[in-house]
């Protein structure tokens, strides 16, 4: 019998992208499958694909950043399952650009998804694992968790939150032998940047969304490699899961070494254009 087989495992944000393929990764390992996510068509297509796989599964349409839907969400869930195994909290929304030019709401809607959705599951859900003294959690943070990238301070702020949330919670939970992970992804083909809020512009005033959007199509690695990873790491119960490595391990490695010399590095490539030459955007 597998780590996973005949376990009971929650997905947020399992409409496309990340959280879907890990949805799918978990059903082809043995696990029952629950899905969230904000857009109704998304998750019934999941919870097809699901069942496709013989998977037991149920889709949830919810809302991440609000607490009331959320709280909701945990009542029906246990009273029909009884108990959660995997916690896979997923869901994440993307954006970026020049500080100046994004506006308050975007803070408001980035830190909602990204860092409360999560806070509002643990808040939920980890009494009922305490109670078990058993379960794996792993959360959704970014390689934006764990260094930063100029005109990503409102994504780079969520993410590096919720890398301070799981390393907290992994030293916290570990006396109820509740292991945490937090899954690092790098450039990944999905949908985050074409369902974001992108603030960057070409010359003539134009944005640059569709630029941004082709670049992560293009140079993104399939989500079902970031799923392999998770899985692969949530078992071995890897405190930081890079997905896949060569995307974050040489950044991560001097951001840590050196700081100062990192920093430097992207103030000037800041200054000299290097977000817009990246992503091949005219200037």
């Amino acid at each position: 019998m597998g780590f996973y087989t005949g376990k009971t495992a929650i997905v947020t944000g399992a409409g496309s992208g990340i959280g879907r393929a890990i949805s799918l990764a978990l059903a082809d390992a043995g696990s029952k499958v629950m899905v969230t996510d904000i857009v109704e068509e998304r998750v019934n297509e999941v919870v097809d694909e699901l069942k496709g796989k013989g998977a037991e599964t149920k889709g949830y349409v919810v809302d991440q950043s609000k607490r009331e839907e959320v709280e909701k969400f945990a009542e029906d869930f246990f009273a029909e399952w009884g108990h959660i195994d995997i916690l896979c909290s997923n869901a994440g929304v993307g954006g970026g650009g020049r500080f100046e030019e994004i506006p308050l709401e975007d803070w408001d809607w980035m830190l909602g998804v990204n860092l409360w959705g999560a806070i509002y599951m643990l808040y939920y859900f980890v009494p009922k694992m305490i109670e078990r003294e058993q379960g794996s959690i792993m959360l959704t943070s970014s390689d934006a968790g764990l260094y930063t990238i100029p005109c990503m301070s409102t994504y780079n702020t969520s993410k590096y939150a919720v890398m301070g949330l799981g390393e907290t919670l992994r030293q916290e939970l570990d006396i109820y032998n509740i292991k945490v992970s937090v899954l690092c992804p790098g450039f990944i083909n999905t949908r985050i940047v074409a369902d974001g809020k992108v603030y960057l512009f070409k010359d003539d005033g134009e944005s640059a969304k569709r630029e941004v959007v082709e670049f992560y199509a293009n140079k993104g690695v399939d989500p079902s490699i970031v799923a392999k990873h998770a899985l692969r790491g949530l078992e071995k119960d890897k405190g930081i899961i890079l997905a896949p490595p060569s995307h974050s391990l040489p950044q991560y490695i001097l951001h840590r070494l050196s700081p100062t010399l990192y920093n430097g590095i992207f103030r000037f490539g800041y200054k000299k254009g290097l977000v817009e030459k990246i992503f091949g955007i005219q200037q």
